[in-house]
C-alpha cells in the first residue's frame, strides 16, 4: 500500500487483482446485484487512486478495503435513495426538462391572470384616486410632487393613497 501511496500504479494494479474478487463478494452483501457491485469496487478502487496521497492505513489493508467497500455501497444506496425520491415527484410519461417547462408556462400563465385582476382592480378605483396611485406607484413620484402636480396637500396625498391600498387590499386578497 505504501508504494500506492507513492504512485505506483503497478502497486495498485497488483492491490486490484488481489482484492478484487473478495470486495466484490463484500460489496454484493450490500448492493445484491453482481454488476452493482462490481462498480462499488471499481468506483472504491478509483477513489483509492485519487486520494492516495491523504490515505493513512493502520492495520490490515484488506480490512481497509473491505470498509472502504462498505461505505462506497452504501453511498451508491444512498444516492438511490435520493434519485428514487425525486424520480417520484416527477410525472412518469414527461422528463425532467418538459416537467420544468411547463410549470413555468403555468406560473407565466397564473402571472398573466393575476396582473389582469390587478390592473382591473387599479381601473374600478375613482378617477383622482387612481391618478394619485399611478403617480406614486407606477410613474414613483413623490407624495410632494404628486400634490403639486394634482393641486392638493400632502396629506390629501396620504390620504387618497391609504384608501386606495385598502381598497385594492380587499379587492385582490383571494387572488394575491
Amino acid at each position: 500500500m505504501a508504494r500506492t501511496a507513492d504512485g505506483d500504479s503497478a502497486a495498485l494494479e497488483s492491490l486490484f487483482r488481489a482484492m478484487y474478487a473478495p470486495m466484490c463478494l463484500v460489496a454484493r452483501g450490500y448492493v445484491k446485484s453482481a454488476a452493482d457491485a462490481e462498480d462499488v469496487v471499481e468506483e472504491m478502487f478509483l477513489k483509492l487512486w485519487t486520494t492516495r496521497d491523504r490515505i493513512r492505513i493502520r492495520g490490515s489493508v484488506k480490512n481497509y478495503l473491505a470498509v472502504a467497500t462498505r461505505n462506497t455501497a452504501l453511498n451508491l444506496l444512498g444516492r438511490r435513495r435520493i434519485e428514487a425520491k425525486y424520480a417520484a415527484l416527477a410525472p412518469l410519461d414527461e422528463v425532467w426538462g418538459e416537467t420544468q417547462i411547463e410549470n413555468e408556462a403555468e406560473a407565466m400563465l397564473q402571472n398573466r391572470e393575476r396582473a389582469a385582476h390587478v390592473q382591473r382592480a387599479i381601473d374600478s378605483l375613482p378617477a383622482r384616486a387612481r391618478e394619485t396611485y399611478c403617480l406614486y406607484y407606477q410613474r414613483h413620484l413623490t407624495y410632494a410632487q404628486i400634490a403639486q402636480v394634482m393641486g392638493v396637500s400632502v396629506r390629501t396625498v396620504e390620504a387618497q393613497l391609504v384608501r386606495c391600498v385598502r381598497k385594492l387590499t380587499s379587492q385582490l386578497s383571494e387572488v394575491l
